[in-house]
């Protein structure tokens, strides 16, 4: 890898910026993109910097803020982040809507870094933020908002150029690719399809058909979780045809339950055969 600082130009293989890009996309958004994720992403985006990035001896030359800006578009591609924006335009913006709300930023930051600086927390806790706002002399809810600003800040600032965060931090990176080849099982059990694999699906509805039929069920089964419904997911195998079993609440959950879901994708065809049998479920299980 060869570094220009004059011209803030970095020349390296190109192999060496997919990993980068990969391991910074894992570090903040917690998503483990493979070289076929990158180049599949880049080329729907149009990501510049990253499209066409091949592993091999070939060099290419990147500025780190076109870096930057392509990590953020990669983000923004997985549904990590609404938009582009470089965090210290973050914490401007919202410095611009203080100030026209009769609040001093400056004061606040300088507060802000004084408390930091202090040695004395290591993350804002009610205490720091209360020494804030005592140091700043502002209104508590524009002290909030300029932390609020803050945070957003430190989510989207590049690992490579602010220094690298521990492994452990981001150890517990999902890969893209599970989504698609086998059932993603999430560590918490009140949870049945990751966050992360339902952003990237929200924002790129045209991979839906391809994702593995076992998370099409979780995703059904996490839907009606969410909507406050009482939820069993089948074992997936051997389940008699049964996906998942719905109740109004738990109390309702020790009789019958309110519906049963069969999962298919919309290219099988759904033969008269399978309703009947699933009918049959339906009366037998005494589900409304």
């Amino acid at each position: 890898m060869w570094s220009d600082g004059a011209l803030g130009k970095i020349r390296a293989p190109q192999g060496y910026f997919i990993d980068l890009a990969s391991e910074e996309v894992a570090c903040s958004a917690g998503v483990l993109l493979s070289d076929h994720n990158i180049h599949t992403l880049s080329k729907r985006y149009e990501i510049d910097g990253l499209d066409g990035l091949q592993r091999g001896e070939l060099e290419t030359v990147i500025r780190p803020e076109d870096f930057e800006d392509a990590v953020l578009n990669l983000r923004v591609a997985i549904g990590n982040l609404p938009d582009t924006k470089m965090g210290q335009f973050v914490v401007m913006d919202a410095a611009m809507a203080l100030s026209k709300k009769g609040a001093d930023p400056l004061k606040i930051a300088e507060a802000y870094m004084a408390v930091s600086e202090s040695g004395k927390y290591t993350s804002l806790t009610g205490e720091a933020t209360e020494q804030i706002i005592t140091l700043s002399g502002e209104e508590p809810l524009h002290v909030y908002e300029f932390l609020v600003a803050i945070s957003e800040m430190q989510q989207r600032k590049m690992n490579f150029l602010y220094g690298r965060v521990k492994r452990k931090e981001w150890d517990g990176a999902v890969a893209l690719d599970q989504l698609f080849e086998g059932e993603h099982i999430p560590d918490d059990p009140n949870v049945y399809l990751d966050q992360r694999y339902i952003d990237f699906l929200a924002r790129n509805s045209e991979d839906f058909g391809q994702i593995h039929w076992r998370n099409f069920e979780r995703l059904t089964t996490e839907f009606f979780h969410r909507q406050g419904y009482e939820v069993d997911l089948g074992k997936g195998t051997k389940d008699g045809g049964v996906d998942v079993r719905v109740w109004t609440d738990k109390e309702s959950k020790a009789g019958p339950p309110l519906m049963l879901i069969q999962c298919k994708r919309y290219k099988d065809v759904v033969g008269i055969e399978t309703v009947k049998a699933f009918w049959a479920d339906v009366h037998l299980s005494r589900a409304e």
